[in-house]
């Protein structure tokens, strides 16, 4: 089936701008299966339903009119979590998703080298060492082997960890005497040097040091983002903000308002250890309408991520019993941030994708909401990916909403999928468990995770209906019961 977005479209006019006729427009909630055949637009705002006659009807000399044909149209898509300007700046940058082995991995970097001499630093992302034939990370060695005269910081996927060559340990300054930061680790061969790879916190400060594009590419980088966010069919979006994306990246939004450039409806995220710096930045940029940007949240991670066995769990790692995975923040600690946040007014959005780390975000949420008299505020557990059954009405009493991102889960094959061995035959039985969310009542929201994943917000659908990887396996789904329907 071929889909039409209705995008925004702005006119200086009052009169009838365009009318798509000869379709299925959706109305209202799927679920309700209310559809019209027709659809007009006025000043960017959607002006009636009905018949293709009735609709019609309001057509003058200047209105566009588009035979559907009988295609769909679908109001725009709101992306609940992506990464709007690293993912511009990825557009430029050396990409490595889908590698499927070091030796790939080498050959695209060596190809990037060659066309792109003039930046001092090679910035990438995208590989993933779960989907190579050998899954072991790569070393500054076999960086070095590719490029050694100029620094390299390549993330992986997930963007919780980075390898860097040898010239960026030297810039950076870290050598066998180094100290891991705290929620962060760098890694060290037998010898006690650095192996190149940086986990969490470790990649994240390092990578603040020195990537810190110009407001010209920030501008650059969020348009390009946007031309593709349009392309497929995303119209508002969430995140982005958090760590060093701030001031600079406000007035880039700022500046594409003015000029009459934005397309989309942006939310800003702050940090979770800074509520006085997303309260200053919300009040420093009140002139700019909530319609265009609204400052919504600020984000704290509880834990990492499954594949480096940095998720939070509540009991050892299937295939590394040695490790249950760290949570970030003692519970008292994390209680008290959120109730600091939402005490002045501000919601809170918790990266927890461990069950362990779910249950912490749950709890800091409910003793939240039962301090403060009247609670009335959003607050979110992004990604969420294993759940526990308690869990479900717990965050349905509390209001708490489950942002999930369901491309997570598909992976070009089946054999790529590292859950079973890391969560074991029972406990993925409640991995991705979106129905659940669904079946207690839980406000769910869906997001890309782009860079992490396609923007496509089509994929993550695929993944929920049918739970399938790219190849089509397994035909019946990874984890059917937690199959949803696409309305």
């Amino acid at each position: 089936m071929i889909l039409l977005q209705l995008f925004f479209l702005l006119s200086a006019h009052a009169a009838t701008d365009l009318i798509l006729y000869n379709g299925r427009v959706l109305t209202g909630p799927a679920t309700q299966n209310k559809w019209a055949a027709a659809v007009s637009v006025s000043d960017g705002m959607v002006r009636k339903t009905g018949g293709n006659s009735e609709v019609l009807k309001d057509k003058d000399e200047k209105t566009v009119l588009i035979d559907l044909k009988g295609r769909v149209v679908l109001p725009g898509f709101n992306d609940a979590h992506l990464h709007i300007f690293t993912g511009g700046l990825s557009l430029g940058r050396l990409d490595l998703t889908g590698v499927k082995s070091l030796e790939e991995f080498k050959a695209r970097l060596r190809t990037y080298d060659k066309k792109h001499q003039g930046t001092a630093w090679i910035f990438g992302l995208g590989w993933d060492h779960t989907a190579f034939k050998n899954p072991v990370y790569p070393s500054r060695q076999d960086l070095d082997s590719v490029v050694a005269n100029r620094p390299v910081f390549l993330w992986h996927i997930d963007e919780h960890f980075a390898v860097v060559n040898t010239k960026a340990l030297e810039i950076l300054k870290i050598d066998r005497n180094t100290e891991d930061p705290d929620a962060g680790k760098i890694l060290k061969d037998a010898s006690g040097n650095p192996t190149g790879m940086l986990i969490e916190t470790a990649a994240a400060i390092q990578s603040h040091k020195v990537d810190n594009p110009t407001p010209s590419e920030l501008k650059n980088a969020f348009i390009a983002a946007q031309r593709e966010a349009l392309k497929v069919g995303l119209t508002s979006i969430q995140g982005g903000f958090t760590h060093r994306e701030h001031e600079n990246y406000i007035r880039v939004v700022e500046s594409l308002h003015k000029e009459g450039l934005l397309k989309l409806r942006v939310g800003y995220w702050g940090e979770l250890e800074d509520p006085a710096a997303f309260l200053s930045h919300k009040n420093k940029f009140k002139h700019i309408p909530e319609s265009v940007l609204k400052f919504t949240h600020i984000k704290g991670f509880v834990d990492g991520v499954i594949s480096s066995y940095t998720a939070a769990l509540r009991s050892a790692y299937s295939d590394n019993p040695k490790t249950s995975g760290p949570a970030n923040y003692p519970a008292e600690k994390l209680d008290e941030l959120v109730l600091s946040a939402n005490k002045e007014g501000i919601a809170v959005a918790l990266h927890a994708i461990g069950d362990r780390a779910v249950d912490m975000a749950v709890t800091a949420f409910e003793k939240s909401r039962a301090a403060i008299p009247g609670f009335s505020l959003r607050n979110r557990i992004e990604h969420l990916e294993l759940g526990f059954l308690e869990a479900y009405p717990r965050m349905q009493k509390a209001g708490i909403v489950a942002s999930v991102q369901p491309s997570h889960m598909i992976y070009d094959t089946e054999a790529e999928s590292y859950n079973d061995a890391r969560l074991g035959a029972k406990r993925v039985q409640l991995a991705f468990a979106w129905k659940n969310l669904l079946d207690h009542n839980v406000h769910t929201a869906f997001g890309t995770d782009w860079t992490v994943m396609p923007l496509n917000p089509m994929v993550g659908h695929m993944g929920a209906v049918y739970r399938r990887h790219y190849n089509g396996k397994p035909a019946e789904g990874w984890g059917p019961k937690q199959k949803i329907t696409m309305a």
